[in-house]
């Protein structure tokens, strides 16, 4: 099957949604409106960078790149994203339930940033996503079908035998392709799931597209579609209008109205009263 986008290695997905709490009244007075800005070397404007997530994220890296164990550079990068994100998970990005339909979600996720990577350049980092998604799907996902567990083990091993990390990322990515394409053989996705992934692609293209990413955004978005139009778990119905706005998208000159036109099946499938059921009256 030939792919509707072919920016290589694959790509692909407005901002994430976010809770706001009442916050107690207070009395405003002429002298809180008034704003000093704090001198360029003062503690006050050093602890605010300080807990800037550019901050916290180059002080991460810079701290993983003297360390000598593998171990020690996971745990210290990982508390760093987990300062940045905060502790809380979203509903919407449940992982599905059934086994190939999670290796799928993870997939897309992999590519979503693997993608980017490769193309500013980074193939060894897109090649490191790809590889350390497909072992984490091997050791994680209990019950995978036969099939994409050996396209896996096979891209891994084939890998093995290369050098090039261009190469080494288009062999995980073609696996990745293939899988993407297989469709669940038992129960299909809920429309919850589907939203879950939906939802997941549209936190990652629409903080891209308003930073001026337009072919970012459509990557994520298409990548994301083309995953759910050629899964067999997802209902026949959302399967037909991803695949329209696909084949819209193919023959649309613009990126920018690609990106909309699959944000608007998106929208569509989010907004459908099957997703949205009425409450009982």
């Amino acid at each position: 099957m030939t792919p509707i986008s072919s920016v290589p290695p694959g790509h692909s997905w407005p901002p994430p949604f976010c809770s706001v709490q009442a916050l107690p009244r207070r009395v405003i007075t002429p002298e809180a409106t008034r704003f000093t800005p704090a001198p360029p070397d003062s503690p006050e404007r050093s602890r605010a960078s300080e807990k800037s997530p550019i901050f916290a994220s180059t002080h991460a890296l810079e701290q993983a790149e003297v360390e000598t164990d593998p171990v020690a550079q996971a745990n210290i990068l990982g508390q760093a994203l987990e300062s940045v994100l905060g502790d809380e998970e979203s509903a919407d990005a449940s992982i599905p339930s059934e086994p190939l339909a999670a290796a799928q979600g993870f997939i897309a996720a992999a590519i979503s940033i693997g993608a980017p990577a490769y193309n500013s350049g980074d193939r060894q980092g897109c090649f490191d996503v790809y590889a350390c998604t497909a072992r984490m799907i091997l050791a994680t996902v209990p019950g995978l079908p036969a099939e994409p567990t050996a396209k896996l083990r096979e891209a891994l091993d084939r890998c093995a035998e290369l050098v090039d990390p261009d190469q080494q990322a288009w062999a995980m990515r073609h696996a990745f392709d293939a899988i993407g394409e297989m469709g669940a053989a038992s129960s299909g996705l809920t429309l919850g799931e589907i939203r879950g992934l939906l939802a997941r692609a549209i936190s990652i293209g629409a903080p891209a597209f308003n930073l001026g990413d337009h072919r970012g955004c459509y990557e994520v978005y298409a990548c994301t579609a083309r995953l759910l139009a050629n899964s067999a778990a997802v209902p026949d119905r959302e399967k037909q209008v991803l695949r329209e706005a696909l084949e819209r998208a193919c023959v649309i000159p613009s990126v920018t109205r690609q990106a909309w036109v699959l944000r608007e099946a998106f929208d569509t499938i989010l907004d459908s009263p099957e997703a949205n059921p009425e409450p009982d009256r």
